[in-house]
Order: C-alpha cells, then structure tokens, then sequence
C-alpha cells in the first residue's frame, strides 16, 4: 500500500519487512531458505548448522499436530515435535549457501545462519564457516528444548550464565557479523539471560523458543509417537512470548528484539511488536498452512498499520509498554454493575455454572439470569465466557 513501510534495521541489516522464517524445517537447506525469501519473507535462519553427528539424524516418526482440526482452522493448537538439527554436514551448507546467497540478495533477502557447537572451538569454527559462506547475520541455538544436561548448546547451557557469556565472547571474536542470541522460556529466567548475552557482545535477541512437553497415550501408558519428550509450542504460546518480550523491552538492554513462539496470524506478529520488537520469527504457522501464510501476515499487518495511521514499523514498535499497569497499581475497586441483555441471552445457565461468588441465578430454566450487584466481585468471568455477549459492565458500583 503506497505510504506504508514494512522496512527494518536490526543491528545494521536492513530487513524489507518485519517477518524472519525461523529456524527449523521449512529451512531445513540452503533451497529451502530460498524458497522461503522468494514467498516474501525478508530474512530466514538455517536450521541449526552442527557438527554433532547425534543431532545430524533425525527421530522417525517425531513430529503430532495436537488439536489438528483446529490447527486447520487457524485456531489454538499445540506442535509437538522431536525436530532436531540440521541434517546436513556443516561444509555441504558451506558450499551451498554460496551458491543461494546471490539470488536471495536479488530478492532482498537476508540469510541468517543458526550453529550450535559442542565445545568452544567448535563455536568458533562455525562461526567462522558460516561467514565465510556469506550469510548475513548468526544466531546462536541456545534454546533448543530437547537439549537437557552436560551440553555446550541448546537449552541445557542456560543453566550456567558463565558458558553462555563464554560463548557469546567466543562467537564474537570469530566473526565480524552481528550476533543474535536465542532465549528460551524454560530453565532460565530470559530477561535474566538476556542481560547476560547483552553484556557478553550479542547484537539482538530473539524471545522466545519453544518449551519442552511430554504427552502420555493413557491407553498403553507410554509417551506418544517417538516415545519421549519433545519441543512444544503453537499459537497458545503467544501470551507467554508477548510478556517475556515486554518484560526484556522494559529493560531497554540496547539491543533489537526479534519476537518468536507462537506467531500463527497478523495480529501475532502486531502484538510482539506493539511490545517492543523490531521483528518476528515463525516457523510452525508455515509447516502446517504453506509459505503463503507470509503474504497474509505481511497484508494483515500493513491493513492494520493504515487503519492506525501508522507509516511505518518504528510508529508502533514497543508503544504498548508505557500502557502496562504494574501489579501494584493494579484497579482494586469494585466499578462495575452487571447487566444482562435479554434480547441476546439464550437462557443456557453457563454464567451461572462458572460464577465463583453465585452472583447469578434465574427461578428456572426459561428465566433470563438475575445479577446480584453485591456479591459480584466484578472479575469479569461471566463476560469472557458468554457465548452470546449478553453480559457487560456498566460504570457505577455504588460503592
């Protein structure tokens, strides 16, 4: 749309657009990395490069829609998966992203190269590797949820701030790119690691990763499927995202953030942002709706920038965060009278069911519900759930 400018810097890359196709299958080589940058997106991260042979060979089966109907439906549902690393040899990517890295940067495209190494030199050579094969930027894979105990990479080095801060260092002296660190949300405070990839040389962050979960088939009492536990995230991720990002903006660190986990629609991506990041990564929305999902995020976005008057992506990014009420000044007053629309309410008896103070009843099943102004406690419960929107607050309590 003439005007808007979906554009952003993140660390000295210019991006033409706020949408970064995170790590994992839909990235899973070099063609698909470009595949992704020709479907609109403005930048992609290999999956993880690695010279661990165990994380090169992939579980069979390892990935379940939970909830498929409605992950078909663009509704909340759960990605369960054992996904691990990249398949390919780090030399292989060496030598293929050479040969992508041209005509993505006819499209405008930015490559971003995920390693994780073993042990420090390891972390080192990738770097070095990965810039030597002309990607943009790299993102270090310390978040990986199926990574436990013991491990240099991965989720399982959050819980030593010292080997994360080590091996920040250790990628920022071998590579002159910018240098994203991944969080996770699981095992370690995020704002608490942000701080220390910050103060260690990162350029950005990315908030969050996925969690790790498990799943019991209660017919034969075992995990299902692969038969352990797995990475675990979808759209229901979004609230848990939203906040780590706010809380790590409100800490104004210096350095972009790229929002991540969950982001399945427009308003995803609008809210990580509206919360302070400059960009948002996605990955699961892709694997089960195709690449054209990344048109309809990027049109979805730039409707809602017009029906604001915004121009661009700085007018919104973290303007949310000021807005933020504390806990402690948090409304503790009683505001509110409930009413009920007699016209909308089909007498089903769910606000009565759910109502914890029994702040509604009706004589009988044909009767519209009476509110009792005292005992409700104004929790709002009763106008989340109603089917019909029959119930809503008025101002003016009396009290």
């Amino acid at each position: 749309m003439a005007g808007i400018d979906l554009s952003v810097n993140i660390s000295g890359v210019e991006f033409t657009n706020p949408l970064i196709v995170a790590s994992g299958p839909p990235t899973l080589s070099p063609q698909q990395v470009l595949k992704c940058i020709r479907a609109g997106a403005a930048g992609a991260v290999t999956k993880t490069i690695t010279y661990d042979v165990k994380q090169q060979v992939q579980p069979k089966p390892r990935m379940l829609v939970v909830n498929p109907e409605d992950a078909l439906r663009n509704r909340f549902y759960s990605f369960y998966s054992i996904d691990l690393m990249s398949e390919h040899k780090p030399e292989l990517w060496l030598r293929q992203l050479r040969e992508v890295k041209k005509e993505a940067k006819a499209y405008g495209g930015v490559i971003i190269a995920s390693i994780a190494g073993r042990t420090f030199e390891e972390w080192e050579k990738l770097a070095r590797l990965v810039e030597e094969a002309g990607v943009d930027m790299v993102e270090l894979n310390l978040s990986c949820p199926h990574l436990e105990k013991g491990e240099l990479m991965g989720r399982a080095i959050t819980s030593s701030p010292e080997k994360v801060s080590e091996v920040v260092k250790t990628v920022r002296r071998a590579t002159s790119l910018p240098v994203i660190g991944k969080l996770t949300p699981q095992g370690a405070n995020p704002v608490e690691l942000a701080k220390t990839m910050v103060s260690s040389g990162v350029n950005a962050l990315v908030s969050t990763a996925r969690f790790q979960g498990l799943i019991v088939d209660l017919e034969t009492m075992q995990p299902v499927s692969w038969g352990g536990f797995g990475g675990y995230g979808g759209p229901w991720q979004i609230p848990i995202s939203v906040g780590w990002t706010a809380h790590i903006a409100m800490e104004k660190l210096g350095v972009p953030i790229i929002g991540s986990g969950g982001v399945s629609k427009w308003e995803d991506a609008a809210q990580l942002i509206l919360v302070g990041a400059s960009a948002v990564q996605i990955c699961t929305a892709i694997m089960i709706n195709g690449l054209k999902i990344i048109q309809e995020i990027l049109g979805g976005i730039e409707k809602w920038m017009v029906s604001k008057g915004f121009q661009s992506i700085a007018d919104f990014s973290g303007i949310t965060l000021g807005k933020i009420v504390p806990l402690e000044k948090l409304e503790r007053r009683k505001r509110f009278q409930l009413h009920i629309d007699s016209e909308k309410c089909v007498k089903c008896g769910l606000c009565i069911r759910v109502c914890p103070y029994n702040a509604l009843n009706a004589e009988n099943a044909s009767s519209i519900p009476e509110p009792d102004q005292e005992r409700c406690d104004n929790c709002g419960l009763c106008l989340s759930i109603c089917p019909r929107r029959a119930i809503r607050f008025e101002e003016g309590s009396g009290e």
